[in-house]
C-alpha cells in the first residue's frame, strides 16, 4: 500500500518503516507534527524534541516531508477518544487529510509499541480518513526489539532522558548499541523500559538502512530541563549535515534479520503458546508452570472422574492418523441426506431476553427471516434492538453477539448491515459460523448485555458498577489479527472477559496460515494467549508479574473445551477459536471455557483433538 510514516526523528518511527517496507508497502511521504515555538513541548501523543532534524532526515530518504504546528494540548484524555475541537489529535487529522488528497495514500506507519493511548488516537483519525494503520512494534518484545534495531543498522542516539538510573550528563548522545547493556541493568533494577516506552527516555536516528545518505553531528546543546536529584531531565538541541553514505548503491538493501510477517509465526510448535509482549521466563520458571498445571489436571480429573483419557494413544506431530477402518464414506450413514434435513424442519422465532440480578442480559431466539442475507441480517438487527428497548437498554451495552448464518458466501453482505448497526466506537466481540438452516432463514443470533445495577446509597450513586474495558486494535501488526471490521477482540466486565472468535489469520498480512489443520489450531490458540493476557490488568503490573503469570496459567490447566464441526467459517478458515473467561479472585480460583468451531473432515478433526488432549496432557 502506499504509505506515509509519522515520523519523529526517532529509532521506534524508523524502524517501524522498515517493517513496512519488508512487508511490501511503499513508503511515499514522512510526517512530522512540529511545535510552533519551543524545543519541546509536553505533548500525551508526539516526540517534538529533536524536530530541528526531521526536515534533514526526509532529504536522507528523498521523500517529501509534510509537517504541521501542533498545539501539543490534549483535551480529550480519556481511554477511548472522541473527536475534540482544539485537541493535539485532530492536527494530525489535518496533516493526514492533506497528505492523502495530494499523495493518494492509503496507509499510515507509526512506532507505537505500548501505548494505548497513542495506538487509540492514531487508529481513530485512520478509520476517520479510510487509511489502514500500520503498527508492526505493536507489543513486541522490548529486549528483542531494542536487540534488532541495533542489529539491523538503526544508527540512534540518546537525545532526551527522564528516569530514575539515566543521567542527562553521562548518557544524552550516547548510541543505542553503546547504552543497551545499562539498559537491560535498569530494566532488572527500576523496571525500566528498555525501549522507553514509558517516556524514560527519547532517541534521535542518524542512519539506517532505508537512508540514502546519513546525518552527521557538527554541534550539541545540552539542556537541562529538570535538575532532579532522583531522576534529571535533559535533553539536546543538534545541528547536523548530511553526508554520502560509502555503501550506497542506488538500492535499498535490508538485513536478513528484519524479520518479515511470516518469520513471526514460523514456529507454531506444541510448545510456543508465549506472548509476544511476555516478561521472559527462565526454563525453571516454565518448569514450576508445567508442574501446577499438571496438579491443577490432577485436581479437575478427581472433581470429574467421568472424564477419563487412560488408554489413549497420543500421536508424535510427525504420525498420521491411519482412518482405513474408520472411513467416512464408509461407515454406513448419508451425510448429505442427513444435512438437508434442515429444511424440513422450521427455525422457530421465539426470541426472548432475560436478565439477571448482577446487571447481565441474555439475549437468544432471535431469528433473521428471508432467503436474502442482507434482509434477514437487517430483520434480526431490528429484532434484537426492540428486545433491548423492553428492557431499557441500547445498543452500546451490548458485549457479545455469536451469529449463526445460512451460506457464510454472504458474508460481505451481512458485515454491511451489521456495521451499520453497531457504528459506534468499541463495538461488542462476535463470534459467527455458518450452520445448515432452511431456506427462509438468514442467520440466527444470540447476545449478551451488561447494564450497571442501579442501587442507590445515600449518596445517590451506583453501589454495584463494573467497568466496561474494550480492547479494539485496528492497526496491523505481528501481535494478533486486527479487527478492522465491527467487532472487538475482547470486553472486560469486572472480572469477566470475552473474546471474539479467532481464526488463524497471519497478523501482519492478515492471511490464514499455511500448514493445515495443526498449524491453524496453534496459532488460532496463540491468538486467543495474547488476547487474554493483554486484556486482564494483571498482565501490566510490572511487580509480581511472574507471580500473576504463574497463577493464570495454573488456573487455567484443565479448561473445558467444546468442539463443534460446522458448515464454514470466515475466510474459509479451519478453525475459529472463542474464549470466555471468568475471574474469582475471592475463591482463589479461575475457570475457562473454551469453544472451537471447526468445518474440518473427520480425519482432519481428530488430528486436532488428538493435539488438544496431548496438550492438556502434558501441560
Amino acid at each position: 500500500m502506499r504509505t506515509v510514516a509519522l515520523i519523529s526523528g526517532g529509532k521506534d518511527s524508523c524502524y517501524n518503516m522498515m517493517q513496512c517496507v519488508v512487508a511490501g508497502h511503499d513508503i511515499v511521504a514522512l510526517a512530522n507534527l512540529q511545535p510552533q515555538h519551543k524545543d519541546e513541548l509536553d505533548s500525551y501523543m508526539y516526540q517534538t524534541v529533536g524536530h530541528q532534524g526531521i526536515e534533514m532526515y526526509a532529504d536522507a530518504m528523498e521523500l517529501p516531508l509534510y509537517r504541521e504546528v501542533t498545539s501539543g494540548v490534549a483535551i480529550d484524555k480519556g481511554r477511548n477518544y472522541k473527536p475534540t475541537v482544539n485537541d493535539e489529535v485532530e492536527d494530525l487529522y489535518r496533516l493526514l487529510s492533506r497528505i492523502k488528497e495530494e499523495m493518494n495514500i492509503q496507509a499510515v506507519s507509526s512506532g507505537a509499541i505500548l501505548s494505548d493511548y497513542q495506538r487509540i488516537r492514531v487508529e481513530n483519525v485512520c478509520q476517520r480518513l479510510g487509511l489502514v494503520s500500520l503498527a508492526y512494534l505493536w507489543r513486541r518484545n522490548q529486549k528483542e526489539l531494542l536487540q534488532e534495531m541495533v542489529s539491523s543498522g538503526v544508527h540512534a542516539i540518546l537525545i532526551k532522558v527522564a528516569a530514575l538510573g539515566l543521567d542527562p550528563m553521562k548518557h544524552l548522545g550516547m548510541t543505542l548499541k553503546d547504552i543497551q547493556p545499562h539498559l537491560l541493568v535498569m530494566q532488572e533494577t527500576y523496571g525500566l523500559n528498555v525501549c522507553g516506552e514509558g517516556g524514560e527516555y527519547e532517541t534521535f536516528t542518524l542512519d539506517c538502512p532505508l537512508f540514502k545518505k546519513r546525518l552527521v553531528i557538527d554541534e550539541k546543546e545540552l539542556i537541562i530541563h529538570s535538575d532532579d536529584s532522583v531522576a534529571s531531565v535533559g535533553y539536546l538541541n543538534l545541528k547536523c549535515h548530511l553526508e554520502p553514505k560509502d555503501d550506497y548503491d542506488g538500492t535499498i538493501k535490508l538485513p536478513i534479520n528484519v524479520k518479515n510477517s511470516f518469520e513471526f509465526v514460523k514456529d507454531l510448535s506444541d510448545t510456543v503458546f508465549s506472548d509476544i509482549s511476555d516478561i521472559d521466563l527462565s526454563e525453571s520458571e516454565l518448569e514450576s508452570i508445567e508442574k501446577l498445571e499438571i496438579e491443577e489436571k490432577k485436581k479437575q480429573e478427581e472433581l470429574n472422574p467421568l472424564i477419563n483419557y487412560e488408554g489413549r494413544k497420543f500421536l508424535d506431530k510427525n504420525e498420521s492418523v491411519d482412518h482405513i477402518e474408520d472411513d467416512v464414506a464408509e461407515d454406513g450413514y448419508y451425510y448429505d441426506e442427513v444435512h438437508n434435513e434442515s429444511n424440513k424442519f422450521p427455525v422457530v422465532d421465539h426470541r426472548s431476553i432475560f436478565g439477571n440480578k448482577h446487571g447481565w442480559f441474555y439475549i437468544g431466539g432471535i431469528v433473521g427471516e428471508g432467503s436474502d442475507t442482507a434482509l434477514a441480517t437487517g430483520d434480526a438487527m431490528r429484532k434484537l434492538i426492540s428486545l433491548l428497548q423492553s428492557e431499557n437498554l441500547e445498543l452500546s451495552n451490548v458485549c457479545s453477539v455469536n451469529l449463526y448464518m445460512r451460506d457464510m458466501g454472504h458474508y460481505a453482505a451481512l458485515n454491511e448491515v451489521y456495521v451499520n448497526t453497531f457504528n459506534f466506537p468499541n463495538p461488542p466481540t462476535r463470534v459467527c459460523v455458518q450452520c445448515p438452516l432452511p431456506e427462509d432463514v438468514g442467520l440466527i443470533m444470540d447476545a449478551v448485555a451488561y447494564r450497571p445495577i442501579r442501587n442507590p446509597n445515600n449518596d445517590g450513586d451506583c453501589t454495584n458498577t463494573k467497568e466496561r474495558v474494550t480492547m479494539h486494535v485496528q492497526g496491523i501488526s505481528h501481535w494478533a489479527p486486527a479487527n478492522i471490521g465491527p467487532y472487538s477482540q475482547a470486553i472486560k466486565v469486572g472480572e469477566i472477559v470475552g473474546t471474539c472468535g479467532q481464526i488463524a489469520l497471519v497478523p501482519g498480512t492478515m492471511k490464514l496460515v499455511e500448514g493445515g489443520a495443526r498449524a491453524q489450531c496453534a496459532l488460532a490458540l496463540r491468538h486467543l494467549t495474547r488476547v487474554l493476557r493483554a486484556s486482564h490488568p494483571r498482565a501490566t503490573i510490572r511487580s509480581g508479574a511472574r507471580e500473576a503469570r504463574r497463577q493464570l496459567e495454573r488456573r487455567t490447566a484443565g479448561a473445558m473445551v467444546q468442539c463443534a464441526v460446522v458448515d464454514a467459517l470466515p475466510r474459509g478458515a479451519a478453525l475459529d477459536g472463542h474464549n470466555a473467561t471468568l475471574w474469582f479472585p475471592d475463591e482463589a480460583s479461575c475457570r475457562s471455557h473454551r469453544e472451537v468451531a471447526s468445518r474440518m473432515s473427520r480425519d482432519e478433526l481428530e488430528q486436532v483433538l488428538s493435539y488438544a488432549v496431548e496438550k492438556l496432557e502434558r501441560s
